[in-house]
């Protein structure tokens, strides 16, 4: 980092004031898009890791503290580092999976039970029911979940105007939208949203004591 590289007195800093200095520079909570790149074989994320990876071996060091090497399917390797307790894993293509079949990354992830935020698009959503109809597939699978939300991408394209939606009852969201194309496709995915609740509220005393919240996302 360049405040390490310039300011050559930080070494000589007490360690509690350094350590302090460096959580700084943690990134806030993020969203991580993840997939998996055929070409290296490993799973991949467009959010690369914070530059303090690479500062040196002390930032290195109180970084790998907290953030964790993301496995999903054991068989692969990763280049993805997630904070479970603040980070919300997003998969936003069929790619997310080397076989395509979600369910089953997460069956073998050694850290499902520590995935507490996840999103998935809408779009992915619906391929995922093709092959397991059971809408709980993959959410049943990470039993510590507290928000899986289902996303629907903004077509930045279309240069509609602006309008507020009402998602579900008590939500305002702001997007670009005309009441044949962009309409149908919020009310369409509010639909999934209200049926995956429903599903969750059902199957509450098998698998949760606290079902995770279920949201709409634009992004």
């Amino acid at each position: 980092m360049d405040a390490y590289n310039t300011f050559e007195l930080f070494t000589q800093l007490p360690s509690e004031l350094r350590i302090k200095i460096w959580k700084h520079t943690f990134p806030e909570p993020r969203v991580l898009a993840v997939r998996f790149n055929r070409a290296v074989s490993q799973y991949t994320s467009d959010t690369p890791p914070p530059a303090l990876v690479h500062a040196c071996s002390e930032s290195r060091s109180l970084f790998l503290e907290t953030y964790k090497r993301l496995i999903l399917s054991p068989k692969y390797d990763s280049a993805v580092f997630i904070d479970f307790a603040r980070d919300t894993l997003f998969f936003d293509t069929l790619d997310c999976s080397p076989d395509g079949d979600l369910s089953l990354d997460l069956a073998l992830s050694p850290h499902r039970d520590r995935i507490l935020y996840c999103a998935i698009d809408s779009q992915l959503w619906e391929v995922l029911r093709v092959f397991r109809y059971d809408s709980l597939s993959e959410v049943r699978l990470m039993p510590n979940l507290k928000t899986v939300a289902l996303v629907m991408a903004k077509d930045q394209e279309r240069g509609l105007h602006q309008q507020s939606v009402d998602v579900d009852g008590h939500q305002n969201m702001f997007v670009d939208t005309d009441t044949n194309t962009i309409g149908g496709e919020i009310r369409h995915v509010h639909f999934q949203v209200e049926s995956l609740r429903w599903d969750l509220k059902q199957g509450m005393e098998t698998h949760w004591t606290n079902p995770p919240h279920v949201q709409m996302w634009l992004w």
